[in-house]
């Protein structure tokens, strides 16, 4: 039962990744893009005030990182 639990936390878990594509390859990135914090509903001035890392030099947006960024925020309670 134990063990069920943990594997079921470790699902629901919020993990702080941010990754990019190049091709067929998916890479870690140094923060999130401009744009991928907009598609999430969170502002930038936010983002900088909650310690999210930003980088402004990409300008792609991955689809991972939108939903990882709208569950911390739903999990948060931001509106």
């Amino acid at each position: 039962m134990i063990r069920a639990m943990r594997h079921w936390f470790d699902r629901t878990r919020v993990r702080l990744e941010p990754r990019a594509t190049s091709g067929r390859e998916v890479a870690f990135v140094a923060g999130y893009s401009l744009l991928e914090l907009e598609r999430a509903g969170i502002t930038e001035e936010r983002a900088s005030a909650i310690g999210l890392a930003i980088d402004r030099g990409r300008t792609s947006a991955l689809g991972s990182n939108v939903i990882q960024l709208e569950k911390l925020r739903r999990t948060q309670g931001w509106s």
